[in-house]
Parts: C-alpha cells; structure tokens; sequence
C-alpha cells in the first residue's frame, strides 16, 4: 500500500474516533445501546421491546430478593416464618369485635391469673372454654367514657357486645365496669361500689343453689340504685346491699333506676334476657339473665 492510501485510511479512521467520542458526549455519557433504550422512539425501538425489557429486569430484581432472603436450605424468609403467621392470624382470629372499643375472646393466661382462686375458685364446674372475656366502653357518672371489663358465657357475648354498645351510643350511665375480682369476689362489695358484672362462681344468696353469675349467664347492673330485695314471712323485707333501702321504694323517682322504661331493661329483653324485677317471691332490680339450653 502506497503512502497516499495509508495516509486516507489513517484520516478516516481519525474522523470516526472524532464522530464517536462527539456522539457519546452529546449522548450524556450514555453508550448508543443505553441511548437507544432510553429513548426507544428516537432510536426505533417498539415499546413491545422496552416492556420486555422491563419484565426481564423486574423478574431479575425479584430472584435477587428471594435469594437474598432465602435461608441455607432454599426457603425464603416468608417459607420459614409460616408456622408465626399461622400462629399469629389464629391468636388474631379468636377475637371478635363488634364495632371499636367492644370485643370478645376466651380467658388468656394473663386474664386466668387474675381470676384464679378469687371468681373461679378451685372447685369451679364450669369450663374456661364456656367463658369470654369483653372488653367494652361506657359513660361514668361524671359523663365521660371509660373502658370497662367483665367475663361472661359464651353464649351471650355477643348479646352483650350489642346491649352494651347501644347503651354507650345513647350516653347511658353506668358507674363502674370492673371484674368481681377487683373486690376480691365479694358480690356485696361490688354492690356498694355500684360495680356492674357477670360472672361470679357463687351460689345465690341464702341457699346453696349455684347462681346464673356462676355460669356467666347473669349481670348485674348498677346494684346500688337497683337493689335485691326478700320478703319475710312476717312482712319485713331484707334488701341488699346495705345503704340502698332508699332506692328500694320503685314509685320513688331518682336517677339510674331500672324499670319497664329504661333503655336498658328495653335492650335486655330484646335480646332475650329477662328482668329480676319481675320476679314474685324476690326483687332483683339490678339483675338480668337469659336461659340457654
């Protein structure tokens, strides 16, 4: 090859290192094959082809995480904590709520612990597995809302749920929502502290026959306004608790008494449970239960 041609090749080959450095830097720094990518109008690039692109990449990213979360026998993190979801979704599930702030679920340790020995005794007949703890909101005294708790049947939870949920909604007032355990099981000292509860396992008053709050079929609400009321044969009468007679004369007007217009006696016997109030040998203003079975 004569010097002329070497000379020729030797400048076109200049030309084109020139042309394709200029392009690169135009480009951004992007190599033809990135530009082309980037910009698939411009380069003649079908959108069927970035889209495939695209998949490839997404499906490449989601190998690397599984892998990167993968433990040394090929499961990945989510493979090995199965058992924990599971256990955690049926914990969850023996919850039932039935709007915000009223629920249901059966006896926890926690809860066990704290009745144990005091509202079910060591001798108690009736199965944790027949119980639920509910946890609901009411309105005090003072017209503020307050988280209260009582343990009941089963089979009346969600009655209560639904009792006491309309009660609340109508600025219903109740004074206290604690466990009987909270008075050391003593019926007579929740009475005069105007407790509202259910389940005791205790016999009724006077006799050894075991009571309806024994089964957590029974509540009591605001005792102290409502009170339980004997009758003895020579016409004197015993009401319970101490401190209430004034609240035993049901003519009499005064706040928080339950009678055939309360909305509370309404909600009850709605839901199937019936009144002390109307009982014959005894009054017990403050009582309702449902018969199940």
């Amino acid at each position: 090859m004569n010097k002329k041609y070497f000379k020729d090749f030797a400048l076109l080959g200049a030309v084109i290192i020139i042309c394709a450095v200029a392009a690169r830097l135009l480009a951004g720094g992007e190599t033809l094959e990135q530009y082309a990518s980037n910009n698939p109008d411009t380069a003649g690039v079908t959108a069927s082809t970035s889209a495939s692109q695209t998949s490839s990449s997404a499906t490449s990213s989601s190998e690397s995480f599984l892998s990167a979360n993968s433990d040394s026998s090929g499961k990945s993190a989510s493979d090995s904590s199965s058992a924990d979801s599971s256990l955690l979704v049926e914990v969850s599930t023996e919850r039932v709520t039935y709007v915000d702030g009223f629920y249901y679920e059966p006896i926890s340790n926690d809860v066990f612990k704290r009745i144990s020995g005091v509202s079910y005794p060591v001798d108690c007949t009736i199965s944790l597995d027949d119980l639920r703890y509910v946890g609901l909101l009411y309105v005090d005294f003072d017209g503020n809302t307050q988280s209260g708790e009582m343990i009941c049947n089963k089979a009346i939870a969600q009655d209560l749920l639904e009792i006491f949920s309309e009660l609340y909604n109508n600025g219903y007032q109740i004074e206290s929502i604690k466990l009987i355990d909270e008075f050391d099981g003593d019926d007579t000292a929740s009475m005069l502290a105007n407790n509202t509860s259910c389940f005791n396992y205790r016999v009724v008053e006077g006799t050894n026959r075991l009571s309806n709050h024994a089964k957590g079929l029974a509540i009591d609400l605001n005792p102290l306004y409502n009170p339980y009321i004997t009758y003895n044969k020579d016409g004197s009468t015993n009401i319970s608790p101490e401190g209430s007679e004034a609240y035993a004369d049901r003519n009499a007007s005064f706040p928080y008494k339950i009678d055939e217009n309360d909305l509370a006696y309404k909600l009850f016997k709605e839901h199937g449970f019936t009144w002390g109030g109307n009982w014959n040998s005894v009054k017990d203003y403050q009582h309702f239960e449902k018969k199940i079975g």
